[in-house]
């Protein structure tokens, strides 16, 4: 499973504060910050077509705004256009070569594509940029199991649940890498663990694991 880049930006908000955005932007339109606060507001209510309307006048309005451009690179993968956002994560980069969330992007973009070798060079580059970037080893360690490398899968994964212990989806990952790997005990652990923190982890893996 892929895992594409999520803002930082908490829970969903209510209604009334949506609104609220939607009045700064009125007030202030040409305000970049207005803009990408309302784009991020609709990325957490999965409206990607109205969030890039609002990341686009962002950029329009400040092209360096490189948050903007990686939440539009972001949008642009989840409605499929992953050239575009290959080219988004480009533009992000041109401003901050140190980006390394634009590297995470562009791997995601490459992964969809089928490219595992150009996904897994993104990643790895963006582990030289930030060697504790969460989304950064849990899709490196996705596409090695892709490949067939379990060892790099569970040596990603692993590390991924080091900096974040509550990141279910990486014990699921872990659980099915050590699965193949025939380490049937560690498998059901980390299944166990996946599920006590809301992943949902399949159910006939879970029989499988059962049956093991």
């Amino acid at each position: 499973m892929v895992d594409s880049p999520k803002n930082s930006s908490g829970n969903p908000q209510s209604d009334p504060e949506l609104e609220n955005l939607e009045k700064m932007v009125a007030d202030k339109p040409d305000s970049a910050d207005a803009h990408y606060n309302l784009g991020l507001a609709l990325t957490r209510r999965d409206e990607w077509d109205k969030s890039m309307v609002e990341f686009r006048h962002a950029l329009k309005l400040r092209p360096g705004l490189c948050e903007a451009r990686i939440n539009l690179a972001g949008a642009l993968l989840q409605k499929g256009n992953y050239d575009a956002a290959i080219e988004e994560s480009l533009r992000a980069l041109q401003y901050r070569p140190d980006l390394a969330e634009g590297c995470v992007t562009i791997g995601i973009a490459f992964t969809y594509k089928g490219m595992m070798n150009e996904a897994i060079e993104s990643f790895e580059k963006a582990l030289k940029l930030n060697p504790n970037l969460v989304t950064a080893h849990i899709n490196l360690g996705n596409a090695f199991l892709a490949l067939g490398n379990l060892d790099k899968s569970v040596e990603h994964n692993l590390k991924a649940v080091e900096i974040e212990p509550r990141f279910g989806m990486g014990h699921n990952n872990l659980a099915v890498a050590f699965f193949q790997k025939g380490d049937i005990e560690q498998a059901r652990k980390h299944a166990r663990e996946a599920v006590s923190l809301g992943y949902p982890v399949h159910p006939d893996f879970l029989k499988n694991l059962d049956q093991g």
